[in-house]
């Protein structure tokens, strides 16, 4: 993906001569998801000048699939939806997002194809203060105007080929860690090896009338772990993470890293109770002792979604995963920390005890004691209980907060 990005508007360049020139408008194609039937490379053009969008096209339109837009916003939400823009072109001076912030938005991006995008600074101001500033945001090269055109082509050729060699790079080490039976970093199992033995263990548990239960678990924040403390200390927060489950998992059980800070374990003759047992142990022991390495010391928490055969709809381990999935992410969209299972049961605290509804100032002394997990069969009950007070609060201090309130009662009724 290349960018190419104009840092001021005033200057005339070698291109700028007139400015009635006919162009087509900023963001002059629709969003495609798949490349031109003509291949050739796709780069977007973010510039307010129509002249200067002009004089790029002149130079670049004949080699490469050109897609313009006026300002820095439409830029970026243009990159989200089309996956096959390899190189930007942007300006600095822009309305509504300026080149310096669109930059550091990119860069900054959670899809990483976004975040890697090649980016071509193209700017009035021959001064080191605007090149630092760029090269600080993460610009990736930095042209003068007057534009010269034989320089532009070059460099966005150079860039587009860096981008594809790239993608072409990460594809391939994609299909092998997903070919691959053990993911290299924590040396647990991977996905591809879940399924394939989840396959063969679900036979066995349908074959004789035996237990089976997945389980979903995802480090609670790992996404805003990774931003803070990067790559380094992240890899060493997984192995640690995978020797925890690894020590706190039976020797049958199937303990598989299946994405960024995603982790699944099929439990083999494990029934609703005992996994739930089991999931409550694993939490509880992540959350005993923060990670720690030299000077850092990061506390975590985990999410975790059970599904179990016979006690869940689903016939395949895909399914059951699944099922794990959403009830990992509703456990995460509660405040984490938690399991997520079907609100329709009780499940037991690892002592194998039940305990009795609590009000609300048994729930929060428990909350406060780290035992939230123990309040998931009651949350529809508490969240039920606490609406009048919620109503009388979004009344008297005008929260606005009428159609969560609506909502989150249809969610509840649902529930029940």
């Amino acid at each position: 993906m290349v960018i190419l990005m104009d840092t001021q508007t005033p200057g005339a360049g070698k291109f700028m001569q007139d400015a009635k020139t006919p162009t087509n408008q900023a963001m002059s194609r629709k969003p495609e998801t798949t490349a031109p039937a003509t291949e050739k490379v796709r780069v977007l053009v973010a510039d307010d000048s129509r002249v200067i969008r002009k004089a790029i096209s002149k130079i670049l339109s004949n080699e490469f699939d050109l897609v313009e837009t006026g300002d820095g916003e439409a830029a970026w939400e243009y990159l989200l939806r089309d996956n096959t823009v390899q190189v930007l072109v942007s300006d600095i001076e822009m309305p509504k997002l300026d080149g310096y912030s669109l930059i550091c938005r990119v860069r900054a991006a959670d899809l990483e194809r976004v975040r890697i995008v090649p980016i071509i600074v193209i700017t009035g101001a021959d001064d080191e203060q605007t090149r630092e500033r760029a090269f600080a945001c993460g610009a990736t090269d930095f042209i003068i105007k007057p534009i010269d055109g034989v320089q532009l082509l070059a460099r966005t050729r150079a860039h587009a080929r860096l981008d594809q060699t790239t993608r072409k790079l990460e594809e391939t080490s994609t299909a092998l860690e997903e070919q691959s039976a053990v993911d290299p970093l924590t040396q647990l199992h991977s996905r591809r090896y879940l399924i394939q033995h989840g396959i063969q263990d679900l036979a066995y548990a349908k074959r004789h009338l035996s237990d089976l239960s997945i389980i979903r678990i995802d480090i609670d924040n790992f996404r805003t772990i990774y931003k803070k403390y990067g790559d380094q200390v992240c890899d060493q927060i997984l192995i640690w993470l995978a020797k925890i489950m690894t020590a706190t998992s039976r020797t049958e059980d199937t303990v598989a890293r299946i994405g960024g800070g995603e982790f699944a374990i099929l439990a083999p003759s494990s029934g609703r109770m005992q996994a739930a047992v089991f999931c409550e142990r694993l939490r509880t022991a992540v959350n005993a002792e923060s990670f720690k390495n030299e000077s850092i010391d990061v506390p975590l928490t985990i999410s975790l979604g059970l599904a179990t055969h016979g006690r869940d709809p689903g016939d395949t381990t895909e399914d059951l995963l699944l099922l794990a999935d959403q009830r990992m992410t509703l456990a995460k969209a509660a405040g984490g920390n938690r399991l997520g299972i079907s609100y329709q049961e009780d499940v037991p605290k690892p002592d194998e005890t039940i305990i009795e509804q609590p009000d609300f100032e048994t729930a929060l002394k428990m909350l406060g004691a780290d035992e939230g997990g123990k309040l998931t069969p009651f949350l529809p009950d508490l969240l039920t209980r606490c609406l009048p007070l919620l109503e009388f609060c979004n009344k008297q201090l005008d929260l606005g907060l009428g159609f969560a309130i609506e909502s989150l009662k249809d969610k509840l009724s649902d529930m029940r």
